[in-house]
């Protein structure tokens, strides 16, 4: 072999070896604990991840440009990513996990998708299931992903990672990582007093907004009438001691103005202002009955006026009106 051929070959190599493809650059060298009280789940996750949340799920991704890739996986011109989504639901009538599990590979199969295995896991000392699986969107994107599935005190618990193409191997230890940090929440002893609002919180969340209440309360949705477009009840023990929320246009109002056309209505002893969601939220204190005292709460945002009643006991204010303000706190507006 001459040695122009030979310069040539190795020459050749250098150009190859260069052009191979690089597995993608995502941030895990830096963790830290998810924990938030709205959300029952603890664990770790990669510090620089965005996360977004939503009610009873919250996703995690790679990166902030990733998460266009995820509501149009075949968009041209999107990044790739990854994405841990944990979510919980609960469970009206309790199965065996296999029973979840078969379900999901039903549903994953009918979709398209190709299950690939199905291993034990143990998440906290709690039985689960790790289900891999993937497909093909079209010629240039495929998915890869992995579900944890575990069942606890009438939850179902999930943890999904999903990778965009070469993005699923190096994200891995972000599942594995929730497998061996995840926290779920313990039995919850019931208060000896069930008028008494729980200091655990559920999450109710739907398209309009979301709010965090007492798990002690329920949530009930009545039929909207007129302009009213949404209505929320949270009701406890007690019939008068109760959190109610609804939603109407607001006709290009401002929440100022908003606030002066309802203050006939109330009828207000006195009056304030505090943020929901980051917006102004101005109240009104009003007593519509022998010992009840209430405040109603308004919001304007996307030309809509959402409004949020609380009424509680007098004699007992300092019990429901902290738990309801923390309830307040943590509405979400859509």
């Amino acid at each position: 072999m001459s040695y122009r051929l030979l310069t040539l070959i190795l020459l050749l190599a250098v150009i190859l070896g260069g052009c191979a493809k690089k597995p993608p650059e995502v941030n895990t060298a830096e963790w830290q604990k998810f924990e938030d009280p709205y959300f029952k789940v603890h664990f770790t996750v990669p510090k620089n991840w965005h996360r977004i949340s939503e009610g009873t799920k919250v996703n995690f991704y790679s990166s902030e440009a990733a998460v266009q890739k995820f509501y149009d996986p075949t968009a041209k011109d999107v990044q790739d990513g990854a994405q841990l989504s944990v979510m919980y639901e609960r469970l009206d009538t309790v199965k065996p996990l296999e029973v979840y599990v078969e379900d999901l590979r039903n549903e994953l199969t009918a979709a398209g998708y190709t299950v690939r295995s199905v291993e034990p896991v143990s998440i906290e000392g709690n039985l689960a299931s790790k289900v891999t699986y993937g497909g093909q969107f079209d010629e240039r994107t495929k998915i890869d992903v992995a579900r944890t599935l575990t069942v606890k005190d009438s939850m179902l618990y999930t943890a999904t990672l999903s990778g965009f193409n070469d993005y699923f191997e190096p994200c891995k230890a972000v599942l594995d990582s929730f497998i061996t940090t995840a926290k779920l929440p313990k039995p919850k002893e019931k208060p000896a007093d069930p008028s008494i609002p729980s200091s655990e919180y559920d999450t109710f969340s739907n398209d309009i907004l979301s709010i965090a209440y007492p798990d002690n309360f329920e949530p009930i949705v009545p039929p909207a009438s007129g302009e009213v477009q949404f209505v929320l009840q949270i009701l406890g023990y007690r019939k008068d001691s109760n959190m109610m929320l609804d939603v109407r246009p607001a006709k290009k109002l401002t929440v100022e103005k908003v606030v002066e056309q309802n203050e006939k209505f109330f009828k207000p002893t006195s009056r304030g202002e505090t943020k929901i969601d980051g917006l102004k939220a101005p109240y009104l204190n009003y007593s519509p009955a022998r010992e009840i005292e209430s405040r109603a709460y308004f919001v304007v945002k996307n030309d809509r006026v959402y409004r949020i009643i609380l009424n509680y006991h007098r004699p007992s204010k300092q019990i429901y009106l902290p738990a309801f303000e923390k309830s307040v706190a943590s509405i979400r507006v859509k």
